[in-house]
């Protein structure tokens, strides 16, 4: 900070923090952009931030079917391992027992239900400030959202510094559509198959937009759907000379060369 002989400003400073919080007045130097990585090296190289970005939203659009559901949902399993994470599901999409199965820990993650919307919105921003470090949305759309709790939410993801996802999707509202720091598109290519049932996906994924970088970029992952080979709920490895697309038990998600 530069010098402030009298210390006139210091003293301001310090009454607007006692008067308004320090998440009203901050320094310009705690902008500064950092990304959570997700442990897809080829995911997290589309984002100049090496990761999905803090303080901002990160939006896998896509319709049922493309894997933008099934992405989201093993990241903020990977996340969970080290971090707590949160999910809103609006629509009762979820079974908390796919957490697991992408490799997730159930202890670091707890599960919204609302009845109604502004109910899920405020308790992900509660759990937000109370330390969860990831939350994830989970909706059939976006089309419609209560725009003075979303604007909350994401004000606290921007104060503590966290990461917020969308999962899923193809129509966003203006209230969302304003605040996405960056958008990955999914796209099916194919479907994974194990003794000729289908076991998980082949995807591509695009940066469709985004506040950090120019789009464009994209990667191809391939996804291994949850319980393919449960027993009791866990994964047990596939059967030798099982097809080539099934993936190793524990391993969720891998990128595939283009």
């Amino acid at each position: 900070m530069p010098a402030d002989p009298s210390g006139t400003l210091r003293l301001a400073l310090q009454a607007l923090d006692r008067r308004y919080g320090r998440s009203v007045l901050r320094s310009a130097a705690g902008f500064g952009l950092t990304g959570m990585e997700t442990g897809v090296a080829a995911l997290d190289a589309l984002i100049p931030c090496g990761g999905l970005p803090r303080g901002r939203l990160s939006w896998f659009s896509g319709v049922p079917g493309e894997g933008a559901f099934e992405l989201s949902l093993a990241l903020l399993g990977r996340i969970s391992n080290t971090s707590p994470v949160v999910v809103v599901d609006f629509d009762q999409l979820l079974d908390p027992g796919n957490i697991q199965d992408y490799g997730g820990d159930l202890d670091s993650c707890w599960v919204v239900r609302p009845r109604l919307a502004a109910t899920g919105w405020a308790a992900a921003r509660s759990l937000i400030r109370a330390g969860a470090e990831c939350c994830l949305l989970l909706a059939r759309e976006w089309r419609q959202v209560d725009r003075s709790a979303a604007a909350a939410l994401l004000a606290a993801v921007e104060e503590r510094n966290s990461v917020a996802m969308l999962g899923g999707g193809v129509a966003i509202s203006q209230e969302l559509s304003g605040r996405v720091g960056v958008e990955l598109a999914c796209r099916r290519l194919g479907w994974a198959t194990t003794h000729r049932d289908i076991s998980g996906i082949h995807m591509l994924v695009r940066v469709a937009r985004s506040r950090l970088g120019p789009p464009g970029r994209s990667c191809q992952l391939r996804i291994n759907f949850p319980r393919v080979y449960a027993v009791a709920g866990v994964l047990a490895p596939p059967v030798t000379g099982a097809d080539t697309g099934a993936l190793p038990a524990g391993e969720a998600v891998r990128a595939v060369r283009m």
